[in-house]
């Protein structure tokens, strides 16, 4: 897959501009609903996504971006896969780990890349040391310089190895200062704001008054991982991944069922986290978490094919080791 120097991401479809212009047209249609229902038969769309159907195309692509490319991890192959079950879903299997079932919601900036990597971290804080951390995104976000530009956009490897190198606060230390914006709720009295949040400052000092070097939490190691086999098994064995996907105009408009791409144009890429799979009506899916707060989607989840490479989701994943 081509490396881009930058997506016009999805991840940063979390705030508002102007809406379009009414000679223009906006990016979910009736007509685009109308097209992928008649036609798709593993899920369903719907024209009523808030906000975000309010914004022609072009306004969706000028949304900033996220970056793919980075730092290349160790690569690792689990070989000859051991039977793996149907389905699978870490919310049933780390029933103890609260961090599984969050949706986050990124708000006015464009930190999917940044929050698909800490959600897993800190999944993974639970599921192997039993503790209950939310790892910071805004630590990654504002004081990891080599993962991107912040607000405008990064590399889900280089949060990986940044965790490993340099470490990250949790929450309570670094909480993350743009609030919840309901964009995806019409006439709602938190909307986003009319502009991106601009990257905040890397202060390196935690509000809960605890001293910053001792906050930190390490990554014992960090690695990558390609193809539907070895993402199962990594998943199984050690919890949730990072993945990055790339976004067509139809997945906008999102309702439930397994997402295959069926219309629209190509708009850009996202990070998400993937959690579980399954089958749904003989259809293979990846059961995935986004960040768009809990109004988007299946309360805040969606499902895409499996084992088909569907948009690229398959291409490749990142992963790693909480450190003792």
């Amino acid at each position: 897959m081509k490396t881009l120097i930058v997506l016009v991401a999805l991840c940063a479809l979390t705030f508002a501009v102007s809406p379009a212009n009414p000679i223009e047209k906006t990016a979910i249609t009736r007509e685009l609903v109308s097209k992928i229902n008649s036609k798709a038969s593993t899920w369903t769309a719907s024209a009523d996504q808030g906000y975000i159907s309010t914004l022609s195309k072009e306004q969706v692509k000028s949304l900033l971006g996220a970056k793919k490319g980075g730092p290349r991890l160790p690569r690792l192959s689990y070989g000859k896969v051991q039977a793996l079950p149907t389905s699978f879903d870490a919310r049933t299997q780390w029933p103890n780990c609260p961090s599984i079932q969050a949706i986050r919601d990124q708000s006015a900036c464009g930190s999917c890349w940044a929050f698909g990597a800490v959600e897993a971290m800190s999944d993974r804080y639970c599921i192997h040391l039993n503790l209950q951390y939310n790892i910071s995104a805004v630590d990654l976000l504002a004081c990891c310089d080599e993962c991107g530009d912040g607000c405008d956009g990064g590399y889900p490897s280089s949060a990986w190895d940044y965790w490993t190198e340099t470490g990250l606060v949790t929450e309570n230390c670094d909480p993350y200062p743009f609030p919840s914006c309901d964009h995806h709720i019409p006439n709602s009295p938190n909307p986003c704001p009319s502009q991106e949040y601009p990257t905040p400052p890397c202060n390196q000092q935690c509000t809960d008054g605890e001293n910053w070097n001792n906050a930190l939490h390490y990554g014992s190691s960090s690695y990558s991982l390609s193809g539907a086999d070895d993402m199962m098994a990594e998943l199984y064995k050690n919890g949730p991944i990072e993945v990055a996907f790339t976004v067509y105009e139809d997945f906008l408009a999102y309702k439930s069922g397994v997402y295959q791409h069926e219309s629209g144009d190509e708009l850009g890429g996202h990070a998400v986290k993937i959690l579980g799979w399954g089958v749904e009506n003989n259809t293979p899916y990846w059961l995935v978490a986004n960040s768009w707060n809990v109004h988007w989607g299946d309360s805040g989840f969606f499902k895409i094919l499996r084992g088909q490479d569907e948009c690229g989701i398959e291409d490749e994943a990142d992963a790693g080791l909480p450190l003792n």
